[in-house]
């Protein structure tokens, strides 16, 4: 790139070049040593970065042995899911982590993904967009409903991986190894104001919800017009979301993801 660069200006050159919509300089143009320059050079390698490091852990649902046997199969997407022990979480379970070149990577949490229905659809913002910490980085379709996915940090988007957007199933078996959403440039200092928890705090979290989830389970199963049987002729429900209904399903995963 060959530009003339401007220092009465504070945009930074890949504005200049019309390559960003808005970004300023905080380096005094110091672009050899920028991270985000170097990943707009080499986008490819600065997307893909090597996660062959990643710590996962298995995270159980708590109490499973407890459920009873008629309920086990509705939770099973829920049953044995993987916490990124290299992340930082969002209380709407968005994962971020921070690469080496100082740029961050970001997608949704083992729970979300296994609570999305399985005809769900991802869609992000553009390329090159900022986006900014609580406003939406994509969203949602399903059962002709929108879900707004709050993004936890501000940055400018360096990538949108779309590898996986039309297959949930693959977003459950990899959410962290293949589930990464957006690759960003943060702003300055949103990664030290920026409401991201520690793995452990996340996993309680995650129990806690789990929990609030058998609660809603037994709540349906004490109306007696409602239960583990469809309304049409007595055949067992097969997944949470026909138990409960689209409405309440939809609503539930609303109030987890999206703090409705």
């Amino acid at each position: 790139m060959s530009v003339i660069i401007d220092t009465s200006c504070d945009n930074c050159v890949w504005v200049t070049a019309g390559v960003l919509n808005y970004k300023l300089c905080d380096r005094d143009f110091d672009c050899e040593h920028c991270p985000l320059d170097a990943a707009l050079r080499d986008r490819a390698s600065s997307c893909m970065d090597d996660e062959t490091a990643l710590s996962l852990k298995r995270l159980d649902f708590p109490d499973w042995e407890n459920l009873p046997v008629e309920v086990q199969p509705l939770l099973e997407p829920l049953h044995s899911m993987q916490i990124c022990q290299s992340a930082r979480y969002s209380a709407r379970h968005v994962w971020v982590r921070l690469l080496a070149s100082g740029m961050v990577r970001m997608g949704l949490d083992g729970f979300a993904a296994a609570l999305l229905p399985d005809d769900a659809q991802l869609v992000t913002v553009a390329h090159n967009t900022t986006v900014r910490e609580g406003d939406a980085f994509g969203w949602v379709y399903a059962w002709n409903q929108t879900l707004p996915l709050p993004a936890p940090i501000s940055g400018v988007v360096l990538c949108r991986d779309g590898g996986h957007l039309d297959s949930i199933d693959a977003l459950r078996k990899n959410p962290y190894r293949n589930g990464c959403l957006l690759t960003l440039s943060p702003s300055v200092g949103t990664l030290a104001t920026a409401r991201v928890y520690s793995p452990a705090v996340h996993q309680r979290r995650i129990q806690r919800h789990c929990r609030a989830i058998v609660s809603r389970i037994s709540r349906v199963m004490s109306h007696p017009e409602l239960g583990l049987c469809l309304n049409d002729g007595g055949e067992p429900v097969a997944s949470l979301s026909q138990m409960l209904g689209q409405d309440r399903y939809w609503k539930m995963i609303r109030h987890f993801i999206a703090g409705d």
